[in-house]
């Protein structure tokens, strides 16, 4: 029997900019085999759903679906599904199609969350705080003692990435974009925290590092900080390129080979290839959570059918930390 549930969507109608993000009222199928239905109560908003909705990554047909991550509660089990029932919370990281009330899922996607896990809380950590894993776990192995740089440390990925960095026993240098994020990441108890409005950063890594340069950078803004970044890097280092805010740089790979500068540009659908090791390291991003190393209690929230506003935000980097959609 069809569930005759309707949900509010969110589509995207053509590439473009963020007002190519439509809310509509849509009826729901029931759920399938290996399917279930979720009423989802916290989506996350990724960077990357900005370059799916642009065109930077093209999809097969529009109106296109958007969203990859969200948490809530199962409504509904179709036929052959064994792990979850009615009333099961949960959460999942990579299902396309996630700015929604609610959805038909497959049941392969999803995890159970723990009962001290809140919605807000998955929603707001599972993609980030993968990438963070990613990041500070294969992409370069960070140590204590390591001294990195790591670009828009108040973002979403940034503000993950550089708690678990200071974690690790790492010396955090961090760039941000105002005098106003700068403030809060002194609040949060970094020490070398760089306002590239008003600061040179190469001047503060040279002075933290005493000249002899980087372990590491983590940038994910690309283009306007990259090549500087490279140049401060010492020999044997590493480079992690995970996003391109700005646009992509020119990758000048004779000069990193000539100085033996490990040059990562990671994939997260790589790195995560099957569902143990998303298992595994999705319990230990929620242990961080528990430990109070990834902070998330405070996301910043829009409303479902302010999509397109929590984008333009995005986009024009007004917000902190992470964002999520609330039906």
């Amino acid at each position: 029997m069809n569930t005759n549930k309707s949900s509010g969507v969110v589509s995207i109608e053509h590439t473009g900019s963020p007002d190519v993000l439509k809310y509509q009222t849509t009826i729901l199928k029931e759920a399938g085999e290996g399917e279930v239905l979720i009423a989802q109560k916290s989506i996350g908003v990724n960077f990357v759903d900005i370059f799916f909705r642009n065109g930077t990554f093209p999809m097969e047909a529009y109106p296109a679906p958007i969203g990859s991550e969200a948490a809530g509660v199962i409504e509904a089990v179709g036929p052959g599904v064994k792990d979850f029932v009615v009333g099961d919370r949960v959460a999942y990281p990579f299902s396309v199609g996630a700015y929604a009330e609610s959805r038909i899922i497959p049941a392969a996607s999803l995890f159970k969350l723990p009962d001290d896990i809140s919605f807000d809380q998955a929603a707001a950590v599972l993609v980030k705080g993968l990438t963070a894993h990613m990041l500070l776990k294969q992409s370069y192995g960070v140590k204590a003692g390591d001294i990195v740089l790591i670009h828009a440390m108040t973002g979403g990925v940034g503000t993950l990435l550089s708690a678990w960095a200071r974690a690790l026993g790492a010396i955090v240098i961090g760039t941000v974009g105002s005098a106003t994020k700068k403030e809060l990441a002194l609040k949060r108890g970094f020490e070398h925290v760089v306002d590239l409005q008003s600061q040179d950063f190469a001047e503060v890594v040279n002075e933290v590092t005493q000249g002899k340069g980087l372990d590491a950078v983590y940038d994910g803004t690309g283009e306007a900080t990259f090549q500087k970044s490279i140049e401060l890097i010492k020999a044997g280092g590493s480079a992690i390129l995970y996003g391109w805010l700005s646009g992509m740089p020119i990758i000048n790979a004779e000069e990193m080979e000539q100085r033996k500068i490990q040059y990562v540009n990671p994939a997260l659908y790589k790195y995560l290839e099957n569902r143990e090791k998303i298992a595994l390291a999705v319990t230990g991003i929620f242990n961080l959570v528990r430990e109070g190393i990834l902070d998330v209690q405070k996301p910043t929230v829009y409303a479902l059918a302010d999509a397109a506003k929590a984008h333009a935000d995005l986009e024009s980097r007004k917000t902190t930390g992470s964002i999520i959609l609330k039906p």
